[in-house]
């Protein structure tokens, strides 16, 4: 297609080029040219893809695990440094590489879930410092619940951009996304409504967190065996 825009204060005629990246308006570039620069960015950067996941994956397991009623809930202190360390900047950091690799969808992925991380990692401190009440139903928890439908929210919409890419992607959000929500609900609504909400939504994580081991395992694996070891059902065109 083509768009006006303005160079230089005079109206020229520019042709829009969509790539995983984002769209690029050129002017003097063809579409192929557009789509060869891009092929290059992606292949002269290694892929972040399965080191992100796999600190999604630990995190999100871990405080899961408490979550969904194994442990008790004065335990998740103990989860505060492989989610701050691993789950967030680590993930955070992929991410940015996936962004460096025109990868729209990786790098917002990666990007968001690890600042949650590190929000939730926040949380925990201040909750081991004592400055914030760990009781559900309180103001506080309700903020925290509050972020929880956010970021329930921002999985879904991943999730149904996902069905563009593979059913593994797609599978991760879906069950974060309810996840987050269920979670939500018990930390917003406290002691009026059944602890049940909050452990299945502990179980919805945990099963977020395998299918994202699962899916960076066949990424590893498919990688260095340079074919398909690991199915991630496709579901529409990658590009």
């Amino acid at each position: 297609m083509t768009t006006d825009i303005r160079a230089n204060g005079r109206p020229t005629t520019a042709t829009r080029v969509w790539t995983k990246g984002g769209p690029v308006d050129t002017e003097l570039l063809p579409g192929e040219e557009v789509a060869a620069i891009h092929e290059r960015q992606e292949a002269s950067i290694g892929e972040p893809a399965a080191m992100a996941l796999l600190g999604f994956a630990t995190g999100t397991f871990i405080i899961a695990y408490v979550l969904s009623g194994w442990v008790p809930t004065t335990t998740l202190p103990a989860t505060l440094p492989p989610v701050l360390v691993f789950a967030g900047l680590a993930q955070f950091i992929g991410g940015l590489i996936a962004f460096r690799r025109e990868n729209a969808f990786a790098g917002t992925a990666f990007c968001v879930f690890g600042a949650n991380n590190v929000v939730v990692s926040t949380f925990l401190f201040m909750q081991i410092k004592g400055t914030l009440p760990t009781t559900p139903g309180s103001p506080e928890m309700k903020m925290l619940a509050l972020e929880m439908f956010c970021f329930a929210y921002i999985a879904l919409m991943l999730g149904i951009v996902a069905v563009r890419l593979n059913a593994a992607f797609v599978l991760i959000l879906l069950t974060l996304c309810a996840g987050f929500a269920l979670t939500g609900v018990a930390d917003f609504l406290g002691t009026s409504v059944s602890p049940t909400w909050g452990h299945v939504g502990g179980y919805l994580l945990i099963a977020s967190s395998a299918c994202a081991a699962y899916t960076a395992t066949a990424m590893v694996l498919n990688s260095t065996w340079e074919r398909q070891v690991l199915p991630m059902i496709t579901l529409g065109r990658s590009r």
